[in-house]
């Protein structure tokens, strides 16, 4: 190689500063190792802010044994990363005779380099400078567009949620669980998420506009069936079948539950409406899947102890799930928890009655 060998010189208003960062960023991405980002950072900072300069070289002579002790490694590491860096396309070695490193500059004026028997950055600054300056933009770029799409999106599920439909409020859980963008990153399923909230929101609204003023007046005024007269009364749960050492009905009321739920299961209910059993169930059916309870043993416990106790259990594991581990009422495994307690359950309803005294003060007996 030419001792000789000069570059086009760094892009309009980039820095050696910035040139660091980058290869702090993209290093890695890029293949290389910490020894070697080491070592071309080094090289970076070995040269002067005049070799940067357009037709100048650029180009590092110091003595291998000064380098592996000035970066506290040895030679052989140091040759080994500076191989890979010049197969790998960023730096570029020049031999003099018996391939020993010298360089000289001018003695008086610019102190240009003359020639260079070495490691030369022609290659970083020709060629990977400006593959860097486009990455560092595309990522800038999409982190902008992801800005622009979680903003978009949270104004969509708040329409959705103005809308007062359980039904769009439960789809649009099911596209976006819990409702928390900070769990998406990537773009794409960003992108698909937000499409199918879009037109989730334009079906239910075009939907309402559609809704015959009619039906909606007989559903305002229709006698209350039996189901609504249920609903309707005081939100306790009676089990009269579980007791303990005690020979009482157990009787506890909805607000001792929601006492001690977790802040999530809250959140959750306000936005489908408010604390009432049905909006119990319908989030206690939503966190089940963040606990991995299958859809066979929640529709077993509803069957056998009954939707809102189960639903009443799923709220207190996954309270517990959520505390320190180290913590000595930590669930590590919900979905397991939650089975073990629902087979004591049924076969003696007592192991019930103690889990819920034990997780829940104040209960009503």
């Amino acid at each position: 190689m030419s001792l000789t060998h000069i570059h086009n010189g760094l892009l309009d208003s980039f820095t050696r500063a910035l040139l660091l960062t980058l290869i702090d960023k993209f290093g890695p991405a890029a293949g290389l190792s910490a020894t070697d980002i080491k070592v071309l950072k080094y090289y970076v900072l070995k040269v002067r802010d005049e070799d940067f300069l357009k037709g100048r070289i650029c180009a590092v002579w110091q003595r291998l044994p000064v380098t592996a002790e000035e970066l506290n490694l040895n030679e052989r590491a140091i040759t080994r990363a500076e191989n890979r860096l010049i197969k790998a396309g960023w730096l570029l070695k020049t031999n003099a005779l018996r391939s020993r490193r010298d360089g000289s500059r001018e003695k008086v004026g610019e102190q240009r380099i003359i020639w260079a028997a070495g490691i030369n950055l022609q290659p970083l600054i020709d060629h990977k400078v400006p593959e860097l300056f486009r990455l560092s933009k595309q990522r800038k770029e999409a982190k902008l567009e992801l800005e622009a799409l979680q903003s978009e999106t949270k104004y969509l599920f708040a329409e959705i949620r103005s809308l007062n439909c359980s039904e769009a409020l439960e789809r649009a859980f099911v596209i976006l669980p819990f409702g928390r963008l900070s769990r998406v990153r990537a773009l794409e399923k960003l992108r698909q998420i937000k499409t199918k909230l879009s037109s989730l929101l334009s079906f239910f609204r075009k939907q309402a506009v559609e809704k015959p003023v009619e039906e909606h007046i007989r559903a305002q005024t229709k006698a209350p069936s039996r189901t609504d007269k249920t609903s309707s009364r005081s939100n306790t749960i009676q089990n009269p079948l579980i007791q303990n050492s005690r020979p009482s009905t157990v009787q506890i009321s909805l607000r001792r539950y929601l006492d001690h739920a977790h802040p999530d299961v809250l959140e959750n209910m306000s936005i489908l409406g408010g604390d009432t059993p049905e909006n119990l169930i319908k989030t206690a059916n939503l966190f089940r899947q963040e606990l991995c309870v299958s859809d066979e043993l929640w529709k077993q416990a509803c069957h056998k102890l009954n939707r809102l106790t189960a639903a009443t259990l799923i709220s207190i594991i996954y309270r517990n799930h959520q505390l320190p581990s180290e913590h000595k009422a930590h669930a590590r495994n919900g979905g397991a928890c939650f089975k073990e307690l629902v087979r004591k359950a049924i076969s003696e309803p007592a192991v019930l009655y103690r889990f819920l005294f034990k997780n829940l003060e104040n209960m009503e007996a």
